[in-house]
């Protein structure tokens, strides 16, 4: 268990949660340099399903703000994203607060995603000047390019019912259940042969073989 994150392994799934609350989980380089291991841990162990949730209020506040930029070196938070879409893994998403900007990016990296009903989704970007390109295209894969657009570029609060409705998650359970059913669905996946996870994992990597060679 590390100081940003904590995982484990039980019954062939890995858990990762983001556990840096005070900085409302956003993806530091502190957070993702212990995530990135933890992502190589699993995948050493052979693990086929895993679980991403998060401790604290917030899931997940977005990208670093505060970090500096260094010319030609990708953003803590684009190598996270990398990671999970590379992943050996078939990720479920657990979320119970606010996600926000390339959090949604992480989340469009998950086949499954289950969310609280008290939980709420925001591309705050455009509203402060910078047009989020990576995360407006990783939403327009899901939900499609005019509804990613304008959650975008009005940077409105999508409710849980509404993300549910546009197909960017696929449950919405009581407050305190997200990681719970999500746990259950993946330990259910979990016990399924190798090839069709894996085959899975390509479809949606893939987003079922839309995207471009």
């Amino acid at each position: 268990m590390g100081t940003f994150v904590e995982s484990r392994i039980e019954e062939g799934v890995g858990y990762l949660t983001l556990a840096d609350p005070d900085r409302r989980n956003a993806m530091t380089a502190d957070i993702v340099d212990e995530a990135l291991a933890v992502l190589q841990e699993f995948a050493d162990a052979g693990l086929k399903v895993g679980v991403l949730s998060a401790r604290g209020p917030v899931f997940c506040a977005g990208g670093d703000l505060k970090a500096k930029r260094i010319p030609g070196v990708p953003p803590a938070g684009v190598r996270l994203i990398d990671a999970f879409e590379t992943s050996p893994l078939l990720w479920f998403a657990a979320v119970e607060g606010p996600a926000l900007g390339a959090a949604l990016h992480l989340l469009s990296t998950c086949p499954r995603v289950v969310v609280s009903s008290s939980a709420w989704f925001a591309v705050p970007e455009f509203l402060h000047g910078r047009f989020p390109r990576p995360i407006v295209a990783a939403l327009a894969e899901v939900i499609g390019p005019r509804r990613a657009m304008r959650l975008a570029m009005t940077g409105e609060r999508l409710t849980a019912e509404q993300a549910l409705d546009l197909g960017f998650v696929e449950s919405v359970v009581e407050p305190g259940q997200a990681l719970k059913t999500a746990a259950e669905e993946a330990m259910a996946f979990a016990k399924l042969n190798t090839e069709s996870l894996e085959n899975g994992r390509l479809g949606w990597s893939t987003r079922l073989e839309t995207r471009k060679a």
